[in-house]
């Protein structure tokens, strides 16, 4: 008799979880993507292979669309636009307030989704940005250089959510 209860509890228990769904179960309207060359307007120079290439890399990682390789085979045509590439002082020494220690830059871009069937923008002009910390204990031109791929990298996942996310 234990044994029985046991099972009918256990069964019980169990029955809530047959029918759970991992995200948002929410549909995208297109299942290909074609990612436009990046173009650049800030004045952050040689940023566009390395933006580009994050942003290709993060839509094959997440894997809701299929990338392809020209604009006529897509769904969808994405183009972002590089335009303002700035730093703030957000860290100085405590003998000397003149002299940044901890910057944050910011890559600001705008993204538009445009259907390449029907020839209307799903959005147009979203602006999107990625803000990350540089410490010039190295030098300034060095550590924002070596900032440039993480910006890339978060502002390519911010470009990414703002396209898949079910809005």
């Amino acid at each position: 008799m234990r044994a029985f209860l046991f099972c009918l509890v256990g069964l019980f228990a169990l029955s809530g979880c047959a029918n759970y769904n991992l995200g948002s179960g929410g549909k995208l309207t297109f299942r290909t993507i074609y990612v436009a060359p990046v173009v650049n307007e800030s004045n952050l120079p040689q940023s566009i292979a390395v933006v580009s290439t994050q942003l290709r890399e993060a839509f094959l990682r997440d894997g809701r669309v299929s990338l392809v390789n020209s604009a006529d085979e897509a769904d969808v045509i994405l183009t972002v636009k590089l335009v303002k590439y700035s730093r703030s002082a957000s860290g100085s020494q405590a003998n000397d307030t003149g002299l940044a220690r901890k910057f944050d830059v910011t890559l600001n871009a705008e993204a538009s989704l445009r259907d390449n069937h029907q020839g209307k923008f799903l959005f147009e002009k979203r602006q999107v940005e990625a803000v990350n910390e540089v410490f010039t204990d190295s030098g300034q031109l060095q550590s924002e250089y070596q900032n440039v791929p993480v910006l890339a990298e978060k502002l390519s996942k911010n470009i990414l959510n703002a396209t898949l996310d079910v809005w």
